[in-house]
């Protein structure tokens, strides 16, 4: 198999973040394809069915979905230790956190920034109310562990963490953010991660 891996993404999607912080962390040598939102290439339309970024081509395997492709980074040989935990429930909860990240509170996150200008007026009451409860999820459970799930980085960390950046990121930065410490301390922690740095790097 082909030992050079290629990302489709595009820098500021957090989804892809997420694969482009696995390989980082994995420290596996990658190549990216840097796609436009709105026109994607042609080589992208012909192997995602969806034509969506993150995409990776490893040799014949194409892969889609961030939370599936870091676990497969995850799994390829490397000397870096394991994002996935080896406990059957650990890894229940990591699975538990991408879903509701990906399912609550990134759709949320997006009513949150955008509100009426993309969503109907009724789907953005209440939403301030809405991220300060997410917060309030992520705190209790970081001011505890220090980490999502155990007290070691793991794929928690980094499939929830670019939707958290997003948020902080917002202009001006929320306000309620700052009775988050937990998530604060977390955030700026991951931001300084070698595999975050390069990442973000323009």
């Amino acid at each position: 198999m082909e030992t050079r891996i290629k990302i489709y993404s595009y820098r500021r999607c957090p989804f892809a973040m997420r694969v482009r912080i696995a390989l980082h962390e994995k420290k596996i040598p990658f190549e990216v394809i840097e796609e436009d939102l709105k026109n994607f290439s042609p080589e992208l339309r012909a192997l995602h069915p969806e034509a969506k970024v993150p995409l990776l081509v490893h040799g014949e395997n194409v892969i889609y979905e961030s939370a599936i492709i870091t676990e497969y980074v995850d799994d390829l040989p490397s000397i870096e230790k394991k994002l996935m935990p080896a406990s059957p429930a650990e890894r229940a909860q990591v699975r538990l956190w991408t879903y509701w990240c990906n399912q609550v509170f990134k759709p949320d996150l997006d009513r949150f920034k955008y509100g009426t200008a993309r969503f109907p007026e009724g789907e953005c009451q209440g939403i301030e109310m809405k991220m300060i409860q997410h917060l309030q999820k992520l705190d209790a459970v970081l001011f505890r562990q220090g980490h999502l799930v155990g007290s070691e980085f793991s794929l928690a960390d980094v499939h929830v963490f670019p939707f958290v950046r997003q948020l902080s990121r917002i202009q001006p930065e929320p306000e309620f953010m700052a009775k988050f410490p937990a998530v604060l301390k977390w955030r700026d922690s991951i931001q300084q991660r070698r595999s975050v740095l390069e990442t973000l790097k323009k």
